[in-house]
C-alpha cells in the first residue's frame, strides 16, 4: 500500500472504517496490486477485527483524549446524514433516485442484457450470468404460482425484466411500481418492444402511495432493504392491503445476522453512505416481527440463495471493470471508478466470508395470508430462531 497524502492517517484516526474508505475514494492512497490490494486489506480488517473488540474492552474504564472527542464530532456528520436519510414518502424518492437514477447506460454496463439487479441462481460454474438471472426470474414467478388470469404486483420492478419474464411464461397481467425515473422510462420502452403494452402497465410511485386494488399475487425483488427498520411494519400491512384473500406474497431480500442485527441498523457504514443512502438489511427476527405485528402473513416457505450471490457479483464486477472506459465515457470519474470498485469487493468479502456474514444470506421467502391462524403457530412464531425456520414452515401449513 502507498500514501499519497498525509490525510489518511487523520481520516482513518478520526473516521474509522468511513475515513478509510474516504481516503480511498479521495486518492490519498492507493496499492502496487491494483487487481488484489483493496481486496487483501479487507481481509486484514476482518482478521484484526475481533483484536479491535478485545483491546475496547481492556480500555473500559479509561479517560478520554482529545482524540477521542474529536473522532466522535467527526463521525456525527455520519449519523446526522443518515437520520436524514430515513425513508419518509418525500425521502425515499431522493434516496432511489441517487443511485437508480444514474444512468441506464451506466448499470447496461456490468449486469446482463435482461438488467436483472439482484441475486442470479447458477445451476452450473460456467454458466452465464444472463442465463442465472432469466432461471432465478423464472424462479419467483412459479413460488408465486402465477397463472394466466392473475394480475400480479411487482414492488420495485426495476427495468422491468421480471414483468416482461412473468407476461411472456403465463400470459398473467402485470402490474410493477418503481420510485425511480429512469427504471421507469426504461421499462416501458422494453414493454413496448415486446408488444406487451395490454399486459403490463408501471406505475412511477411509492408502495405507500398505489392506488386501491387486489392482486392475486405480490413478487417484491430486492426492495425491502430499501424499506428502513422503522417503515417494515407499514410495508407488510399495505402487502396485506393489496392482496387477495388467496393470493401469494413473494420476497427476495438480502439479510443481516440477527446476532449484529441490532448495532447494524443503528450505525452506518460504507455501503449506507455511498451507494444506497437510507438502505437497511433486514435480519430475518425483524421480517418475522413485522410480519406478526402488521399483518395475518404466515411463512410457507424459506429458501437461501445466499450461496450464489458471490458468482453474481464476480459476474458484475468482472462487467464493470471491463467496461471502465465506457463509464468514464459517460462523465463519471476516477473517484466514481474507485467507490465502485470498492463495493464490488465489499460484497464480494461478505457473501463469501464466514466471520463477516453480513450478506451470505439471500432468502426467498413465500408468504400466504391466515384468515385464522393457529395459536400453536404465534408460539412457534414469538420464539423465532434460525434454526427453527422449517419447524415455521411446517407449522404454518396446519
Amino acid at each position: 500500500m502507498r500514501v499519497h497524502d498525509p490525510l489518511f492517517y487523520w481520516k482513518v484516526a478520526t473516521e474509522g472504517n468511513l475515513g478509510l474508505a474516504e481516503a480511498y475514494i479521495n486518492g490519498c492512497f492507493s496499492f502496487l496490486d491494483k487487481r488484489e490490494g483493496l481486496l487483501n486489506l479487507f481481509l486484514i480488517l476482518i482478521v484484526n477485527r475481533d483484536v479491535r473488540r478485545s483491546c475496547r474492552s481492556a480500555r473500559k474504564g479509561s479517560r478520554w483524549t482529545p482524540l477521542h472527542v474529536i473522532a466522535r464530532l467527526a463521525h456525527s456528520k455520519y449519523i446526522l446524514r443518515e437520520v436524514s436519510r430515513k425513508n419518509t414518502v418525500t425521502q425515499t424518492r431522493r434516496n432511489i433516485s441517487q443511485h437508480y437514477d444514474l444512468s441506464n447506460e451506466f448499470f447496461s454496463l456490468f449486469l446482463d442484457k435482461s438488467m436483472t439487479y439482484s441475486c442470479a441462481v447458477f445451476k452450473m460454474e460456467n454458466e452465464s450470468l444472463e442465463v442465472a438471472q432469466q432461471r432465478k426470474l423464472s424462479l419467483l414467478i412459479d413460488k408465486a404460482k402465477v397463472k394466466r388470469g392473475h394480475h400480479v404486483l411487482d414492488i420495485g420492478s426495476g427495468w422491468g425484466s421480471l414483468a416482461i419474464q412473468a407476461v411472456k411464461q403465463t400470459g398473467c397481467k402485470y402490474t410493477g411500481v418503481t420510485l425511480s425515473a429512469e427504471q421507469h422510462k426504461y421499462a416501458e420502452r422494453k414493454v413496448r418492444e415486446a408488444a406487451l403494452e395490454d399486459h403490463i402497465s408501471f406505475m412511477l410511485c411509492d408502495y405507500r402511495q398505489i392506488p386501491p386494488c387486489k392482486y392475486d399475487a405480490i413478487i417484491s425483488c430486492g426492495m425491502i432493504e430499501h424499506v428502513g427498520h422503522e417503515y417494515m411494519d407499514e410495508f407488510f400491512a399495505c402487502c396485506e392491503s393489496y392482496l387477495a384473500e388467496d393470493g401469494i406474497l413473494v420476497l427476495q431480500f438480502i439479510s443481516a445476522p440477527e446476532e449484529r442485527y441490532e448495532q447494524y441498523r443503528r450505525r452506518t457504514d460504507f455501503i449506507k453512505e455511498y451507494i444506497f443512502p437510507g438502505g437497511c438489511l433486514p435480519s430475518l427476527g425483524r421480517v418475522m416481527s413485522a410480519m406478526t405485528t402488521s399483518s395475518r402473513f404466515c411463512i410457507e416457505h424459506v429458501e437461501n440463495i445466499g450461496p450464489h450471490y458471490y458468482t453474481t457479483l464476480m459476474h458484475w464486477r468482472d462487467n464493470f471493470m471491463t467496461n471502465k472506459d465506457q463509464v468514464l465515457a459517460l462523465g463519471f470519474d476516477e473517484k466514481f471508478i474507485r467507490i465502485w470498485s470498492s463495493i464490488s469487493y465489499t460484497l464480494r468479502l461478505v457473501s463469501s466470508h464466514e466471520q463477516l456474514e453480513i450478506t451470505r444470506y439471500v432468502h426467498m421467502y413465500v408468504c400466504s395470508l391466515c384468515m385464522h391462524l393457529p395459536m400453536l403457530f404465534l408460539d412457534k412464531w414469538k420464539s423465532y430462531t434460525p434454526s427453527g425456520l422449517h419447524e415455521i414452515s411446517r407449522v404454518s401449513k396446519m
